[in-house]
């Protein structure tokens, strides 16, 4: 068995699915799971749709129509029956007028919202790969075979216990391809939950775990993980081969084609991972292992995070003063907050900070014990490679081409098994920096 994971540019336009279909089709003798993003084109970003819908909902008349336009549209486009998906739109009508009249807006009630988008989605590609492409499947919304979670709603984390069950109920419906949501599962209380916007990804290797898959297939919009964000680099090519280590690097660095906990599943069952192109299907694109053959490059690929706040804490107190940093860590976890970057003196600690979060709580709780600073517009830039490890020199080339690009660092890291280098810069010199770093090690 192989899982087939599409994302939502993969399924976002009637041909884009249509070819996904065929791809499932041509596969079928490998036993295809199937887990589906909703719709996502520059005419259809349907998750964004239902979200603005919903938020809409707290103040506004409940109004679904231009999520309603859009599903209706794609399923003209493909000839499936528009009757198939009205229930769902009924149903996101009856929460959207619940959250007008309690005025109130749960993470609870935004989960069950989003996964509007997936379940019509997913009803959708089967209908195309039954009636056009003649394959017997059968669809199954995830939570429906079983994915549980824990109760974190619009980020849980899947309970590993119900993968038996996972399996079970896949081989009991005895179809040749089963078809399924991305992103959602059940909590405790039975209630919706998602994984996390782009969770279909780690949706695909948890099932992967769960039914013991040969490969899991990440079906995109790109030749595979590339060297740059090709929107910076035009002369960014794709990666023939990655570790899982230095594909966990990438995606916790900012690679847009992974999830960040995507790779979990896969290197605890060792499930070799494939990032294919739904557009250039004859693309080999990545495969991801446990162990890659050799490669001549210092590194594989430059990847980035912007939006990045810097805080820099500074006391006195920290001058041979044991638990001032056990305190700091301590605020930072109370608040829920994520840190990346850490860098020390004697009598200060810089931390950097990814976006989303609100940070005046934990710097007016950090005030009390010393002075604080918040930075924002910051970058994180990130070089990554295992075969960096123990080359000299390579962290005085990455600062020479930024020194020739005129590029100032705030803040730089390497962790001890010399796999990356990440840099602090100001959002505004992205671009210049990941075009430095690529010139130097990639052309």
């Amino acid at each position: 068995m192989i899982v087939m994971k599409f994302g939502g540019t993969s399924v976002g336009t009637a041909e884009r699915l249509r070819t996904a279909c065929s791809l499932v089709k041509s596969r079928v003798k490998q036993k295809p799971f199937v887990v589906v993003s909703a719709h996502n084109s520059p005419t259809c970003r349907m998750t964004n749709t239902i979200i603005a819908a919903t938020e809409n909902a707290l103040t506004k008349k409940p109004d679904i129509s231009k999520v309603a336009e859009l599903q209706r549209t794609i399923c003209k486009e493909l000839d499936v029956p528009v009757a198939l998906v009205e229930p769902l739109l009924e149903e996101f009508q009856r929460l959207l007028a619940g959250i007008n009249m309690i005025g109130e807006l749960s993470l609870r009630s935004m989960d069950l919202a989003m996964s509007f988008g997936e379940r019509m989605s997913s009803i959708v590609f089967n209908d195309v790969l039954c009636r056009e492409f003649g394959v017997n499947s059968k669809r199954v919304a995830s939570f429906d075979l079983g994915l549980r979670t824990d109760g974190n709603h619009g980020s849980a984390i899947p309970d590993k216990t119900s993968y038996p069950d996972i399996k079970r109920n896949v081989e009991a419906l005895g179809c040749d391809v089963v078809v399924t949501t991305g992103f959602l599962g059940k909590g405790p209380d039975n209630h919706i939950t998602t994984l996390g916007r782009g969770g279909s990804d780690f949706s695909g290797t948890i099932f992967g775990a769960a039914l013991n898959a040969e490969e899991v297939q990440i079906w995109t919009d790109v030749d595979g993980v590339m060297t740059a964000d090709p929107s910076v680099v035009k002369t960014a090519r794709s990666i023939p081969e990655l570790s899982f280590v230095e594909a966990s690097e990438l995606s916790w660095y900012g690679a847009q084609v992974l999830h960040p906990l995507t790779m979990q599943p896969a290197i605890e069952h060792n499930i070799p991972v494939r990032v294919l192109n739904t557009g250039k299907p004859d693309h080999p694109g990545t495969l991801i292992v446990l162990k890659t053959t050799a490669t001549k490059g210092v590194a594989k690929s430059v990847v980035y995070k912007e939006h990045i706040s810097l805080v820099t804490v500074t006391s006195l107190r920290m001058l041979g003063t044991h638990g001032f940093m056990a305190k700091v860590f301590e605020i930072f976890g109370k608040c829920k907050i994520d840190i990346h970057m850490i860098a020390t003196s004697e009598t200060s600690v810089s931390l950097t900070i990814p976006s989303g979060y609100n940070l005046e709580p934990a710097a007016a709780e950090l005030s009390k014990i010393a002075e604080v600073l918040v930075e924002k517009e910051k970058a994180l830039v990130c070089l990554v490679g295992q075969n960096m490890a123990g080359v000299k020199g390579t962290a005085a080339r990455v600062c020479g081409a930024l020194a020739k690009a005129g590029v100032n660092i705030k803040m730089i890291s390497q962790g001890a098994r010399e796999l990356n280098i990440a840099l602090l810069v100001e959002d505004d010199d992205i671009n210049a920096t990941v075009a430095a770093l690529h010139s130097e090690f990639f052309e």
